[in-house]
């Protein structure tokens, strides 16, 4: 099933390679980093939400907690 998938997943990437012929210009060194700003701030609340999620719902289950 894994092969089948990845020759299917390679037949459709192939075209691309051919379509993506222009180069999109990389952002002048000047451009605003709000957006970078604000993603790394998003992330790194997720990832500790994400963290302490997991550390109360174990903490939980070692007081005989039934789930």
């Amino acid at each position: 099933m894994l092969n089948k998938w990845l020759s299917g997943a390679s037949a459709l990437l192939v075209p691309a390679v051919a379509l993506a012929d222009e180069a999109v210009a990389a952002p002048p060194p000047n451009a605003d980093p709000t957006a970078l700003i604000l993603f790394a701030v998003v992330m790194v609340a997720m990832i500790g939400g994400f963290a302490g999620y997991i550390y109360l719902k174990e903490k939980g289950n070692k007081r005989g907690a039934v789930k």
